[in-house]
């Protein structure tokens, strides 16, 4: 096995990694209620898991920059580990703080340490987001939506497998046997010891802008193309649909699916082999045009996942469905990045992860869960008012102007986990009502997000196509790293440069559209699919 065979594939676990911390984490809700946290407290503790990564990978791309590759990862693979650690001491601190100081200052505290450790965890997400990405699109730049899109199944395979984990052996219901949550969320770690291994033995290479030695103006020079702006006002919005949606999905479906961790385990693998073909889709399509396409099966997908069903094949079809939405739009919007900007390296791809990370832990998670709670208490005192009076809150809260009502969550988990409770029935309607409707005001979302990619799409259109930039005059054929020009690249060195390439400074570019890109070669044996 080749060198950036074996890089692609250490990129790809820490993915996986943060997969498995991802959807272990989502399915603590119920364990996590015990110790008094609510709905909104959860989203607040998931949304810490976006925020660290959108701030870091905001100015990671620059770091790598400074640094290089090799010495982030590693940083990237000891911050996971203190992650863990604390997962592992919370619920011991826990029981320590509600023997000496009592339920709410024990709950104040967990909430603390949990959204800590959670921030923790998405800092070394974004500097790992900050290297995989422009690594694997400097490894393999003949291809960067195809290899892109399979670094990113990382992810989705990462959530499958933590959602098995959480099937067998997280909440009453585990298959297996329920284990305490702290060792669920922190078997994370065990991937990382193979990531560290890897890391220490193989070669990085230079990141492109430091072996071309372009100014720092270059590097940013992607800040003064609009098409660039609006890409990052739309990944913000894919950020908020994904991965908000992603971590309620869990807690959303418990009271639709016997097992609600098996929605999460379905849609991950479909999602996972679904990025291992994005590469011809594209080429057929272009990648605006795949994105558009995204968009608008994500809408279909979510407003079908919010009607009033109890049907589980109905769920599994609309899961089905969403998942096929947004199963290329991350990867795909990276690979544009890379494409469109390649002289600003790291930083165009971080710019756009930024903005999706911190659209989540700023605002998707929170807003969800708020969304969730108010829906919930409306049904529940529009169809059973004598028991709102007893479950919901006296307080109202508000989150970015949005005012919700929230039900006790130590009442309301007691009522959904034991059906002899004589309000069980009430408050699984209204929850499940919440959790449909929740949905349904998400899919606002892909709708503004397609109206985004028509734009874009007819703005190419008007500059003769979508076209891939490409630098000349580097390091292409180093020794480390060699690649072959396609047929598609020798032909478009007539071509003038990009309206993208913006500052003098940068190197030439070469450009070939997207109906060309249709017919490049496969690359030679040495360089082909995983």
């Amino acid at each position: 096995m080749d060198n950036r065979k074996k890089l692609l594939i250490a990129s790809f676990l820490t993915l996986v990694a943060a997969g498995v911390g991802f959807a272990t984490r989502g399915a603590a809700g119920s364990a996590w209620a015990e110790m008094g946290i609510s709905q909104t407290a959860f989203g607040g503790i998931m949304g810490a898991g976006f925020v660290g990564f959108g701030v870091v990978i905001l100015v990671g791309g620059f770091i790598v920059e400074l640094l290089g590759y090799k010495p982030v990862m590693l940083l990237s693979v000891v911050l996971h580990i203190v992650s863990a650690i604390m997962l592992f001491l919370a619920p011991s601190l826990y029981e320590g703080w509600l023997a000496d100081l009592g339920q709410e200052d024990a709950t104040n505290k967990v909430i603390s340490l949990l959204t800590a450790s959670v921030f923790i965890f998405s800092i070394c997400n974004g500097l790992y987001e900050a290297v995989i990405n422009p690594l694997v699109g400097q490894l393999y730049p003949e291809n960067q939506t195809h290899y892109l899109n399979i670094l990113h199944a990382g992810w989705p395979g990462g959530m499958a497998l933590g959602g098995l984990l959480a099937a067998c052996f997280q909440n009453k219901d585990a298959w297996i046997a329920e284990v305490p949550w702290e060792i669920a969320l922190s078997s994370y770690s065990l991937v990382l010891i193979v990531i560290l291994l890897m890391s220490l033995k193989e070669n990085f290479p230079e990141t492109v802008t430091s072996k071309s030695n372009m100014s720092v103006a270059v590097l940013f020079s992607c800040f003064a193309s609009i098409p660039f702006l609006v890409l990052i006002v739309i990944h913000g919005m894919i950020g908020y649909m994904e991965l908000g949606v992603d971590s309620w999905q869990t807690r959303l479906m418990e009271g639709l699916v016997e097992n609600s961790v098996t929605v999460l385990i379905y849609t991950s693998i479909l999602m996972f082999i679904l990025r291992f073909f994005a590469g011809p889709i594209a080429h057929k399509l272009n990648p605006i045009g795949l994105l558009l396409a995204s968009s608008v099966i994500a809408v279909l997908g979510l407003f079908w996942l919010s009607m009033d069903t109890t049907s589980v094949l109905v769920i599994f079809a609309a899961a089905t469905l969403y998942s096929l939405g947004k199963a290329f739009l991350w990867p795909t919007m990276l690979a544009v990045a890379g494409e469109r900007y390649p002289q600003s390296g790291a930083v165009a791809m971080s710019a756009l992860g930024a903005a999706g990370m911190l659209t989540v832990g700023l605002g998707a998670t929170t807003m969800i869960g708020a969304q969730q709670s108010n829906e919930m208490t409306k049904h529940l005192q529009d169809t059973a008012p004598e028991v709102a009076t007893e479950y919901v809150l006296d307080k109202t809260s508000s989150f970015l102007g949005y005012s919700y009502s929230e039900i006790d969550p130590v009442k309301q988990q007691d009522a959904l986990d034991n059906e002899d409770n004589v309000n069980h029935t009430a408050i699984l309607n209204s929850y499940n009502h919440g959790s449909r409707q929740a949905l349904r005001l998400t899919a606002i979302v892909p709708v503004l997000m397609g109206v985004g990619f028509l734009a874009l799409l007819l703005y190419y259109k008007s500059q003769g196509g979508y076209k891939v930039i490409t630098l000349s005059g580097g390091d292409e054929d180093s020794d480390d790293y060699p690649t072959e020009q396609s047929s598609t690249e020798a032909a478009a060195q007539d071509e003038s440069p990009a309206e993208d390439a913006v500052t003098e400074d940068a190197p030439p570019v070469e450009e070939t559209t997207a109906e060309q890109e249709t017919s490049t070669e496969e690359p030679s044996e040495g360089d082909g699919e995983e």
